[in-house]
Order: C-alpha cells, then sequence, then structure tokens
C-alpha cells in the first residue's frame, strides 16, 4: 500500500457504490479477525477469553481508527480506489479517523446502517453522520 494517495477532490459524488463494496471487504477481513478470536476465546476460558477479546479490539482499533488516520484508507478502500480526507482537501487525521469511526455507531446500529446511506444520499458532499461531525469526505484515489 502506497502511504498517501493523492485525492481526487470532487469525486465524493461518485463514489457511493465503492463505499458499500469497501465497507463489505473491511467487514469480511474484520470477520477473519474476529471468528478465531471468538472461538477460541469461548474454548480456553474466561482469563485467556479477555486477553483474545483485548487482542481483537486492539486489532480493530487499529485496522479502522489509525489505518484511516495514518494513510486515510483501510484495506477495502484501498483496493477499490478510495481515500478519506477533511473536507479542504488536506489529508484525514487520526483525530479525525476516530470521530467519524466511533460515530459508526449512530450510523449503523440500530438501522443496520440506514442513516449512513440516508446521509450519504441526501448530503450535498454525499457524508455520513461521521463524516459530517469529523469534517471528512470520502473520494477517488488518482
Amino acid at each position: 500500500m502506497e502511504k498517501h494517495p493523492e485525492p481526487q477532490l470532487g469525486t465524493n459524488g461518485s463514489v457511493t457504490w465503492h463505499r458499500v463494496g469497501a465497507f463489505l471487504i473491511d467487514s469480511l477481513l474484520m470477520g477473519v479477525i474476529w471468528v478465531p478470536v471468538i472461538l477460541v476465546g469461548a474454548a480456553v476460558g474466561d482469563m485467556v477469553a479477555l486477553v483474545f477479546i483485548f487482542a481483537g479490539l486492539v486489532a480493530t482499533v487499529v485496522y479502522g481508527f489509525l489505518l484511516e488516520g495514518l494513510y486515510g484508507y483501510t484495506p477495502g478502500k484501498y483496493l477499490l480506489g478510495l481515500v478519506v480526507i477533511k473536507s479542504d482537501g488536506s489529508r484525514c487525521s487520526i483525530g479525525a479517523s476516530i470521530l467519524r469511526n466511533l460515530l459508526w455507531i449512530v450510523d449503523s446500529l440500530p438501522t443496520f446502517n440506514l442513516v449512513a446511506m440516508v446521509s450519504i444520499l441526501v448530503t450535498d458532499d454525499n457524508q455520513r453522520v461521521g463524516d459530517l461531525v469529523a469534517d471528512t469526505v470520502v473520494v477517488k484515489q488518482q
């Protein structure tokens, strides 16, 4: 993965289906992390299970918060040519990434991402709630 992709400003309106695909890819990859954590944790007992759950949480934080904050993308976004940037075109920061990802709770629960999809479709810059609060947009990479 390249370190800092160049964003194509103004392409946020044409990436909705790419965002859905990236979400599915990232969800599958997170499943690859979490299924063994849950299976091993359930098989070994309480204390070891807590260690495995902690490791899974660390992996989740690194996966979403840090990758987007440091590079502007997760593996799913990278594979589909997307990058998260600030609305002014500057790089996404770790703080903005943490904020936009924490607000995924609002975007996804309990509506199974309905809030996110409606928000993306009705906002001028195709932003979900997390993007609006963090002042980020998702655009194509050059």
